[in-house]
């Protein structure tokens, strides 16, 4: 029987909380209609003021990388791994029938290094390759922050190998969760939010330009 890990706990903690090469790859649109990963979606008004091919690789980035902040994968329950007294269950999704496809795919957005020193690295126990070689995953994720209200991108610094660029995000002040349309320009009301400031960083590589950190404002 196939399950969905959807864990989308609502934080009332202001402070967001951090994840401590292209071919042989399932395109996204064929995915079944009914995965998770079909259901993420990326709102172009959203975007950083990057190139569109930048712009693209930044809405792949963002997508694998909510999959992995909030455990949107689909697994197998029957498919389990048992490692240091932990149960790791069997990612189905197409796109990785390999724990090495999985990093195969991570690497068309991020660097290697922080793909093996965040994403997969030793401490990070989310992830973990099976016997049969599989990708299996502990489960859970993180939950979300229900003061986000919109974010806004400017260019930090650019040369011929790094761009670097910062973003300002929004979360209002009330004690209650944000309910209007999320924003992506400076609001006209600043000290109705505060705001907490991310760093982007992508270097250019010999297979193309990759993040070397990523977040989520959420």
């Amino acid at each position: 029987m196939k399950k969905k890990f959807i864990t989308l706990l609502l934080c009332a903690a202001v402070g967001i909380g951090a994840l401590s090469g292209c071919g042989g790859n399932t395109p996204a649109k064929e995915l079944p209609e009914d995965s998770v990963a079909a259901d993420i979606t990326v709102d172009k008004e959203s975007l950083p003021p990057l190139s569109e091919d930048l712009q693209e690789i930044y809405e792949g980035a963002y997508k694998i990388y909510y999959q992995i902040s909030f455990g949107t994968f689909d697994y197998d329950e029957n498919a389990t791994y048992e490692k240091d007294e932990l149960t790791y269950y069997k990612i189905t999704d197409p796109r990785f029938p390999t724990y090495e496809d999985f990093r195969t795919y991570l690497l068309q957005y991020f660097t290697e290094f922080f793909v093996d020193n965040s994403i997969l690295s030793k401490d990070n126990l989310m992830f973990t390759k099976g016997e049969d070689g599989g990708l299996y995953y502990l489960g859970g994720g993180r939950g979300s922050n229900i003061f986000y209200a919109g974010h806004t991108f400017e260019i930090d610094k650019e040369s011929e190998d790094e761009i670097g660029f910062e973003a300002t995000a929004y979360y209002t002040n009330s004690n209650e969760a944000y309910k209007g349309d999320y924003f992506y320009t400076t609001p006209d009301n600043p000290e109705d939010y505060t705001t907490q400031k991310f760093l982007f960083v992508l270097w250019k590589e010999d297979a193309g330009w990759r993040f070397n950190t990523f977040h989520l404002f959420f």
